[in-house]
């Protein structure tokens, strides 16, 4: 072998002519008795050559032709210093093309995270993303090592606004979904004020896109996802522009995270417009070029004394509504209990915040509520999204239906299981979210997608006798008997969302109660006293929403109960009408084929 030859191997890594001695390469690196050598002519020929130089040939590199593994006798096994002499004998043989002293070398995934964590000062603080004391987290930090961040995805912030040239978020922002309906231009910077009254949107943006390894506050769960802002709530806000928000860009936007509502005071019964609504179903038509846009909904603050199926925004059927649980796994105080709540996500709670982005270029720690709940759901859905960009927004509800889980939070009493085998509860939904179990069962390889969505409506059989009358300590029940509309266009033999849609007199409407009871023996609470509405309008022509009959069969007997289980004082109102509405597919989903455990002992 000539020089020039030699010289090429050298910039080639493979001959090296200088020794490697001590601590340059690292604490962690030796040298083996061991050597990748590349042998022309065949098995016979390698073990000549072997021989010859005074190596055994230990076994022939199973994927890679006419290349061996040989051992060198009478060298250490492990040495600080690399045997160079001898790998140039090898090479001077005509009849080797490659010889490579084998060592040791520590290989890090590539990608921002690793075991070391973050720059980010605040990064330590995010404790829903970190396994410690053995509390359960929502596995994001498993999907980062996956490596998933959220890249070429883009969620829609839509709130009081978005400092977006804020050092933690300003390289991930896309102003070209942004939008403010208040003033009507491209600049969704929040009004500044002594109160620092709008810094919501900045700190729902950071918990889904602080930037990583960037040293300044913490990290976002998507924190390479495309991030915008609708500046929608500061002041008034007519239901006109509540329809245009939800579909503003509707075919660039991926995901709408939004952590408001009507009052949580206990005393509204108020939801989307129209309009609004027909921006929800042209948002998951049309939206992500036609696999439809997601909206992700806080579940409301208003603790025991409000009800999130009072709340028409969280409890559409286009929505994935997120609850909180506390760093414990229990109920935090300000927790609405409904049977629209898909799933849950971490937030303070008698302990610790969340850690965001804050306006005036800041940081915080005690970023609260579902409002901190909704964008961290946001930003693990990025994640789903961009392991498998091809779900659709119906796959996406599966997905999260089937993999949140009720073990983090199994010390709370009030799970139960469903007639398909789902484990539900009041506040959690299915449980908490799991960034990791979602892109497993997303993986494009496995994932069949669901069937188109159906809708199948009835009256109840005693249609004829309504209106009921409700007296205080009473209950009054209509039965719906059904076929689930077979044989027609809109069969549904497989259940996803069910809703009742009542009209409802009552002198005092926080005291109706509601509750469905399935053909498979599901009793599900889906609308709850409140003591604090007195309104005397009743309830008239409002959806009840529930999914605590995912999975289940829809033929056969639904019961819905209404009354007030008072026995106080004198107030008196009446059923007028209750229509049952079934939404689901005609064939069974795939994945449902294998059922998630639901222990209700653990």
């Amino acid at each position: 072998m000539g020089k020039l030859e030699i010289a090429l191997l050298v910039v080639m890594g493979i001959y090296s002519q200088h020794k490697l001695t001590t601590a340059d390469d690292g604490e962690d690196l030796h040298y083996l008795n061991e050597w990748a050598v590349g042998i022309k002519g065949g098995l016979d020929v390698a073990m000549e050559v072997a021989r010859q130089h005074g190596y055994t040939l230990i076994r022939p590199m199973t994927y890679i032709p006419d290349h061996y593994v040989l051992e060198r006798r009478g060298t250490r096994k492990r040495s600080r210093r690399e045997a160079t002499a001898n790998t140039k004998r090898l090479l001077e043989d005509d009849r080797v093309t490659l010889a490579e002293q084998q060592k040791t070398v520590k290989l890090e995934k590539r990608g921002f995270y690793t075991e070391r964590g973050f720059n980010d000062p605040d990064y330590k603080h995010e404790w829903y993303l970190m396994f410690e004391d053995n509390k359960p987290h929502m596995n994001v930090k498993e999907c980062w090592e996956m490596g998933y961040t959220g890249r070429n995805v883009t969620i829609v912030i839509l709130d009081d606004g978005l400092e977006f040239n804020h050092p933690d978020l300003k390289d991930n922002y896309n102003a070209n979904v942004s939008h403010d309906f208040f003033d009507n231009d491209t600049d969704p910077t929040p009004r500044y004020d002594n109160e620092n009254s709008n810094n919501h949107g900045t700190r729902c943006a950071g918990v889904v896109s602080m930037m990583a390894d960037n040293h300044i506050c913490g990290v976002g769960i998507a924190f390479n996802s495309n991030i915008g802002a609708i500046r929608v709530l500061d002041g008034a806000l007519t239901k006109r522009l509540d329809g245009e928000v939800f579909a503003y860009k509707r075919e660039e936007v991926d995901i709408y995270s939004c952590s408001w509502g009507p009052q949580d005071n206990g005393e509204l019964l108020d939801g989307p417009s129209l309009i609004a609504q027909k921006a929800y179903e042209l948002g998951v038509k049309e939206g992500r070029g036609g696999k439809g846009s997601l909206y992700v909904w806080a579940s409301g603050d208003g603790g025991k004394h409000d009800h999130c199926n009072a709340d028409g925004y969280a409890s559409n059927i286009h929505i994935i509504s997120v609850n909180s649980a506390t760093e414990h796994g229990t109920i935090p105080s300000y927790s609405e209990r409904c049977a629209s709540t898909m799933t849950t996500t971490y937030s303070n709670g008698y302990g610790r915040g969340v850690v965001s982005s804050d306006i005036h270029n800041g940081c915080t720690d005690s970023h609260t509520g579902t409002s901190a709940s909704a964008p961290m759901a946001a930003g693990a859905l990025a994640l789903l999204l961009e392991s498998n960009p091809d779900l659709t927004w119906r796959d996406v509800h599966h997905i999260v239906a089937h993999t949140s889980k009720k073990r983090p939070l199994s010390g709370v009493s009030g799970w139960y299981k469903n007639g398909a085998g789902y484990c539900l509860h009041p506040n959690f939904g299915f449980g908490l979210l799991d960034a990791q179990a979602m892109i497993q069962l997303a993986n494009p390889k496995t994932w069949q997608s669901v069937g188109p969505l159906h809708e199948c409506r009835m009256a109840p059989d005693n249609n004829s006798s309504l209106p009921l009358k409700i007296t205080p300590g009473t209950m009054v029940e209509v039965v719906h008997t059904s076929n689930g509309c077979q044989g027609q266009e809109n069969e549904v033999n497989w259940l996803e969302r069910v809703q009742v849609v009542i009209d409802v007199d009552h002198d005092f409407r926080g005291r109706i109660y509601a509750e469905l009871e399935s053909p498979m023996g599901t009793v599900t609470p889906v609308f709850l006293e409140r003591p604090k509405d007195n309104c005397k309008k009743g309830i008239k022509a409002w959806p009840l929403t529930s999914v605590h009959n995912w999975g289940e069969k829809s033929q056969g007997l639904w019961k819905f109960r209404v009354g007030d289980r008072q026995t106080t004082d004198d107030y008196t109102g009446q059923l007028n009408s209750a229509l049952l509405i079934l939404y689901g597919t005609q064939e069974k989903p795939h994945h449902q084929n294998v059922m998630p455990e639901c222990d209700l002992s653990s």
